[in-house]
């Protein structure tokens, strides 16, 4: 559990949602339960982070509704860079509700950050050959190794070519 509340990762879909569009507090913890169904989420979780989020300065009230703030989008532009840098190289949660969002990026910088992030997924797939190969183990008792490093390589090939499309402008970038 983050000792600060902005270090929750619910923090990026909330704001996400409402950068987005305004949204009644319940219907923000409705559309996050139905986007992201891998995330585990109680609607007093949503109610305090949205006041949190209000008393940083990231989201504005009006009437029932909340919305990011100016300050709200910058902030998520942030987490969502830093997260499809460094997140979890495996694909976990953090990475893939960034990735729902690359589009709040200028172009050029969704590109640099996926970048950024098959380097460092070359250097793990680089430190997996090494373990496998200094082993000196049978495969089968190295094949979770064998598995990321095959997962791995799937994930650069992806990443690559959606820094590619994004640089061709084939890849649509509507914001």
């Amino acid at each position: 559990m983050p000792t600060n509340a902005l270090d929750n990762p619910l923090v990026l879909p909330i704001l996400g949602l409402l950068v987005e569009r305004s949204r009644h507090p319940y219907a923000v913890f409705s559309e996050v339960r139905r986007r992201y169904d891998y995330l585990q989420v109680r609607n007093g979780t949503v109610y305090t982070l949205l006041q949190r989020l209000t008393d940083e300065g990231w989201v504005s009230a009006s009437g029932d509704e909340r919305i990011a703030t100016e300050s709200g989008v910058a902030a998520l532009a942030e987490r969502v860079a830093q997260q499809l840098r460094s997140s979890d190289l495996t694909g976990g949660p953090a990475f893939v509700t960034a990735l729902a969002y690359i589009g709040i990026l200028p172009p050029s910088d969704a590109v640099a950050a996926l970048d950024e992030r098959v380097a460092l997924i070359h250097e793990e797939i680089d430190r997996l050959d090494q373990a496998v190969h200094n082993s000196g183990e049978p495969e089968i008792h190295m094949i979770e190794a064998h598995f990321l490093r095959s997962r791995l390589k799937h994930d650069v090939d992806w990443l690559d070519d959606t820094a590619r499309r994004i640089k061709t402008k084939e890849l649509e970038w509507v914001r």
